[in-house]
C-alpha cells in the first residue's frame, strides 16, 4: 500500500478500521495519503473486510485505479532506457495469489525489466497477489497477452533466450551461460511447464537437490534463476 503511494499510483481514498491498532507503518502510510492529498475514511472493521476482499488487510484499504498494463514494446524499451541487456520474467499459469506476489517480489528485487503473464488462465494481480508481493507489483511494468506462445516468438525474434527451470535438464543453473538478452519462464505450481512453451526455451537448467523433496516451488525455483542472471552479469562488470 505504501509502495502504491511512492509509485504515484492514482488512489481515490483510503480506508482504515476505526479498530486498527497504531503502528510506525500505519502513521507511514496516513502521511503519505496526506501528501498525495488521497481522502482517509474511517469504517468498521466489517465493511473494510468487504472492501478488502481477502483476509489479512490489517484493516487498511486503498482504493486505486485499475492497473495500466505494459507491453513487450514498453518492456524491452526499459532495458533500453536502463543501458543492460533485456531481463524479463515469464509466468506460465501461475495459480496461487501468493506464489505469483512471491515471484514478483524477487523480480522486482532482481531488477527485472518487466513480466509477461497471460490474460487467462492464471492467477490475476489480485489485492493477495499485491500483498504477497510486499508491493513491488506497484514498480513494475506487467503486460498481459492473448498468447504466451505468440509473446515468446516475438522475443525470439528481438534477440531475446527464452530460460526456464526442469529438474530433469542435464546442467544445473549455476554452470549455464545466462548471460545477454534473457526471458526466464516459471511454469505452474502443478504441472511445470507446458509441452509447448518447454520446447520453445533455449536453456533449460536444473538446480542440486540435496535433500528428500524432488522439486522447488515455483516462486521460489523462479528467483533462484532471476539471481544468478544477476550473479553473472555482476560477475562480467553488467548491471
Amino acid at each position: 500500500m505504501a509502495e502504491a503511494l511512492a509509485a504515484g499510483r492514482p488512489a481515490h481514498r483510503l480506508l482504515v478500521a476505526a479498530n486498527a491498532r497504531p503502528s510506525p507503518e500505519l502513521k507511514d502510510i496516513l502521511a503519505r495519503a496526506r501528501a498525495a492529498q488521497v481522502p482517509v475514511e474511517t469504517l468498521s472493521p466489517d465493511r473494510i473486510a468487504r472492501a478488502a476482499g481477502f483476509e489479512g488487510h490489517q484493516g487498511v484499504v486503498l482504493e486505486v485505479e485499475e492497473r495500466r498494463w505494459a507491453d513487450l514494446a514498453e518492456i524491452l524499451a526499459h532495458a533500453t532506457t536502463q543501458n543492460h541487456d533485456p531481463l524479463i520474467l515469464v509466468g506460465e499459469h501461475l495459480q496461487d495469489p501468493t506464489n505469483f506476489g512471491a515471484l514478483l517480489r524477487s523480480a522486482e528485487a532482481a531488477g527485472v525489466d518487466g513480466v509477461i503473464v497471460p490474460e487467462r488462465g492464471a492467477a490475476p494481480l489480485s489485492a493477495a497477489a499485491v500483498k504477497a508481493s510486499a508491493g513491488a507489483s506497484e514498480h513494475l511494468l506487467v503486460a498481459r497477452v492473448g498468447s504466451l506462445g505468440q509473446a515468446l516468438h516475438e522475443l525470439k525474434e528481438r534477440g531475446v533466450r527464452i530460460a526456464a527451470g526442469d529438474q530433469d535438464a542435464a546442467a544445473s543453473a549455476w554452470e549455464t551461460d545466462l548471460s545477454g538478452p534473457l526471458a526466464v519462464v516459471v511454469g505452474s505450481e502443478g504441472s511445470g511447464l507446458s509441452g509447448a512453451t518447454k520446447r520453445r526455451c533455449d536453456v533449460l537448467v536444473s538446480f542440486p537437490m540435496a535433500g528428500r523433496v524432488a522439486s522447488l516451488n515455483a516462486a521460489t525455483a523462479g528467483a533462484l534463476i532471476l539471481f544468478e542472471v544477476v550473479r553473472q552479469r555482476s560477475a562480467m562488470g553488467g548491471d
